[in-house]
């Protein structure tokens, strides 16, 4: 059970993502685009984090997958991350960043080390 409800949440934070990136840039809440020049890079990477922790949890419970927590929460995170930028391409008024795609991955990687060390 715990390892169903583990991958429904991840997957479910992924599509949540998904859904917050389709978002027209003029759709965006003023709040969110009117602060500091850097809270952008400080919004990926909490997403990131949250998403890197997620990942880590859910691949360390399922123990019938083949390959190491740490290395398949990196590569699944980093890949989500990539292509969520690609598709940003396609949504009005937005763009694909790599400056988004280097705060989305030391999320990742950020989210991935605080759930390893939580488990020591």
């Amino acid at each position: 059970m715990v390892l169903k409800h583990s991958w429904t949440v991840t997957i479910g934070y992924m599509v949540l993502i998904s859904i917050l990136s389709h978002i027209p840039q003029d759709d965006i809440p003023e709040f969110i685009t009117s602060g500091p020049d850097n809270i952008d890079m400080f919004f990926h990477f909490v997403e990131y984090s949250i998403l890197g922790f997620l990942l880590f949890r859910s691949i360390i419970s399922d123990e019938s997958l083949a390959f190491h927590p740490l290395y398949g929460s990196l590569l699944i995170g980093i890949s989500f991350a990539i292509l969520d930028e690609f598709h940003q391409s396609f949504v009005p008024g937005r763009h694909m960043s790599s400056i988004d795609m280097l705060f989305d991955s030391i999320g990742i990687v950020f989210g991935t080390f605080a759930y390893s060390k939580t488990r020591n």
